[in-house]
């Protein structure tokens, strides 16, 4: 082999060397990046969890010991407020006060938050929740949509579902 091809040899080799260990800098720092992006995450989704449950803890009871609407009124968000009446919500409440009666016990909420990033509508925190609740004259299932803008949690789905409602009635 002449001297002019091994040094294009050397040179080609070299080259490849650069271009390897400039692509594994990539992929490292894309790991790291990956990484670093999942830990936010779970931790924010654990503040998330404890801020919507504390949340969801304080209505539930807010609102059915009552049954006062007002307590789901205020706490109603603008998802509610489109696709239901305070006339509705009156309505239910007086259904479910008569079906139920007065709230004797109710259980800690179960559930979680969700975070979504989706192409039309941007960035959205929700969360779910389920409490078991003893009334009166039996016992409930109170379900629950939060929403969060802002800072601010609030209801975008209210139901209560019992044997004693037959049919089942939902706001």
């Amino acid at each position: 082999m002449d001297r002019s091809s091994r040094y294009k040899r050397l040179r080609l080799s070299h080259a490849m060397k650069k271009f390897l260990i400039i692509l594994g800098s990539i992929f490292l720092a894309l790991i790291v990046l990956g990484a670093l992006g999942i830990g936010l995450v779970a931790v924010r989704g654990n503040a998330l969890d404890k801020e919507s449950k504390a949340y969801a803890d304080e209505a539930i009871p807010a609102i059915v010991t009552t049954w006062v609407d007002k307590a789901l009124l205020d706490r109603a968000s603008p998802e509610f407020n489109q696709v239901t009446t305070a006339v509705q919500v009156y309505q239910m409440f007086r259904a479910w006060e008569s079906g139920l009666g007065h709230l004797q016990k109710c259980e800690p909420a179960q559930g979680q938050s969700l975070m979504a990033v989706t192409t039309y509508g941007g960035k959205t925190i929700s969360a779910r929740y389920t409490a078991k609740a003893r009334f009166e004259r039996g016992e409930a299932t109170i379900r629950l949509v939060l929403v969060k803008h802002g800072d601010k949690w609030q209801i975008a789905k209210f139901d209560v579902s019992s044997p004693q409602l037959v049919p089942p009635i939902s706001v």
